[in-house]
């Protein structure tokens, strides 16, 4: 019994550095999957444009929704009929929409 309070110091210090070493494995883990979602290329034809969403077609004849608003840099004018090449993050926005020459 003589080592008990040296026991209970020992415990209260590892429940008081639990929470910071938790917060670092967390931002460590959100930094990697941050990396992960590097925007992608989509070349493809403006099939339609709802108000943001422009639906483009690739050239598999995969449709695409991406939403082009007034935080997207644009090259050109996008609309219905031309050729684009867009970088699109993960969550559907384009990053930027370079529109093609015919």
């Amino acid at each position: 019994m003589k080592y008990s309070p040296y026991l209970i110091m020992f415990f209260a210090i590892s429940l008081c550095a639990l929470p910071f070493a938790q917060a670092t494995e967390m931002s460590e883990k959100t930094e990697g999957a941050q990396m992960d979602r590097a925007p992608v290329n989509l070349t493809g034809m403006v099939t339609d444009i709802q108000g943001d969403l422009c639906i483009v077609q690739d050239s598999e004849g995969k449709e695409w929704k991406i939403k082009v608003d007034n935080y997207t840099d644009q090259i050109g004018q996008v609309m219905t009929g031309v050729v684009i090449i867009a970088k699109v993050e993960e969550n559907g926005h384009a990053k930027e929409v370079k529109v093609l020459p015919d």
